[in-house]
């Protein structure tokens, strides 16, 4: 039986929280990119030996007969593919949420570079591995290793695509065959883009349910429900019956393999699906944003300090990943409090409670101040569910420009923002503007009355915190 988005979602970001999570990207994800998929790439070729790919299900066979047609010289096939995929593609919102997301492992079949740009545009490092011999090369704390199973675009004459390729892969790639069994016993993949069609995955999964003896870890796949041509009439119907029947055997067979799939209706679906995955995985990480060169006269700095120490405590307290930029006379106040609670409580591990990023005060070559400061926000921003705003007043301005930034930055990552606006100056700019965009923002998630106390001074420090905790609770149940 298909599982619901809902589980999905939940047992795929459980993973994620464990570090055990991978994705498996087939040539589906390339397609809104302007790629084409496989029989879009062997229609010329399938045409040269007098084949109908409309009629043809084995495309794999399709181009070892080209192949043979041509007497095993690649060459011709080599720049149909250069022709393909030898360029940059437009990347999908897809695309840029799946390199957002805090996983150290992405498989591939796909040839093009789409991940590579989306990985670096997301400033992730990358070490990309497309032959046997890159496997064994080291990668570094923090890295994305994203392995190219089937090759890349730069080494066409490489590219497995025909049948004698996949014939000799386990000869030719052993390290490859290796290190992809080895990930599917100890991690949890997510299936996108994949038709299952491929027989080389198709036997590894078989190898392993042989191996394993039906004690397969759990892995998830999305794919688009079988859908009625209501244009063709009686001949449309009879074709959607027949499809939805292979589609229920497919998932059947799947779950032989413990793969649950998750049909969708559209494919816009996927990118709501991932939005979910990575609100979810982030959904414990706290950026909290603000500044603060002067105070209100009533919250006033030992005010301001208090409150400050007693989030940094709270966050630990109840095991949230604290994000900071140390913004004046606010960061250094939350992480000293955080750092309190961590002693005392004796907990080792500071680097898995807090992601610290103060801002340089040299900037790299070659680039604005403005460009600069907006792609390192991004990065602290990308990484958090949540994103607290406090006071937000600097030397220069009596609100914050920065603070404002991080805000909208905030809101176009779709993250959740929760403004102290009792501490005034930017956040107070931010609650009004939260609560003028009110059930955008909250989703009916949050009633006004608990909202209003964030921005009510004649509460107790600690009240308002309670207010913003229960935020963060109500955000994470909706």
């Amino acid at each position: 039986m298909p599982i619901t988005q809902r589980q999905l979602v939940r047992e795929y970001v459980s993973a994620i929280h464990d570090g055990e999570a991978a994705l498996f990207v087939g040539a589906g994800m390339s397609r809104a990119s302007g790629f084409v998929d496989w029989k879009g790439l062997l229609r010329g070729c399938a045409e040269e030996v007098g084949l109908d790919l409309e009629r043809e299900q084995d495309l794999v066979a399709v181009a070892q007969y080209y192949l043979n047609f041509r007497s095993n010289n690649r060459w011709r096939l080599n720049q149909v593919l250069l022709k393909e995929f030898d360029r940059p593609g437009s990347l999908t919102e897809n695309h840029e949420i799946m390199a957002r997301l805090p996983l150290s492992t992405i498989w591939t079949t796909n040839f093009d570079t789409l991940l590579e740009q989306a990985l670096s545009k997301a400033q992730r490092k990358i070490s990309v591995k497309a032959e046997d011999a890159g496997i064994s090369r080291p990668t570094h704390r923090n890295e994305v290793v994203l392995y190219k199973m089937h090759g890349d675009i730069a080494r066409p004459q490489e590219i497995v695509i025909c049948k004698s390729d996949y014939e000799r892969y386990a000869h030719r790639h052993p390290i490859f065959q290796n290190a992809l069994e080895a990930d599917l016993v100890a991690k949890t993949f997510l299936f996108l883009g994949f038709s299952f069609s491929d027989p080389h995955l198709n036997y590894m999964l078989g190898h392993l349910h042989a191996l394993l003896e039906g004690n397969q870890r759990s892995h998830f796949a999305i794919m688009r429900r079988a859908r009625e041509n209501f244009s063709l009439g009686e001949e449309g119907k009879r074709q959607y019956l027949y499809e939805r029947n292979k589609q229920e055997l497919q998932i059947q067979e799947l779950e032989r393999y413990n793969i649950q799939t998750c049909l969708i209706d559209r494919f816009s679906e996927v990118a709501e699906v991932l939005q979910a995955i990575e609100v979810g995985a982030y959904a414990r990480n706290v950026f909290v944003s603000g500044s603060a060169n002067k105070y209100e006269t009533d919250f006033d700095e030992d005010r301001m300090r208090d409150l400050c120490m007693l989030l940094g405590e709270l966050l630990m307290e109840r095991s949230y990943k604290l994000i900071s930029g140390f913004g004046l006379n606010i960061g250094d106040s939350i992480i000293k409090g955080a750092l309190l609670k961590l002693y005392e409580q004796k907990r080792p591990g500071i680097e898995e409670n807090f992601m610290l990023r103060p801002f340089p005060r040299s900037l790299p070559a070659n680039i604005s101040e403005a460009e600069f400061l907006d792609r390192y926000r991004r990065n602290m921003i990308s990484q958090c569910g949540i994103a607290i705003f406090i006071s937000g007043t600097s030397r220069s301005n009596v609100v914050s420009s920065g603070v404002m930034d991080e805000y909208r930055i905030s809101r176009l990552l779709k993250k959740t923002p929760i403004p102290i606006g009792a501490t005034g100056f930017a956040a107070q700019a931010i609650w009004k503007e939260v609560k003028n965009d009110f059930d955008a923002v909250y989703g009916g998630a949050v009633p006004m009355s608990l909202f209003e106390k964030l921005n009510d001074r004649s509460l107790k420090n600690s009240e308002i915190l309670s207010a913003v905790f229960e935020i963060i609770d109500r955000v994470g149940k909706h």
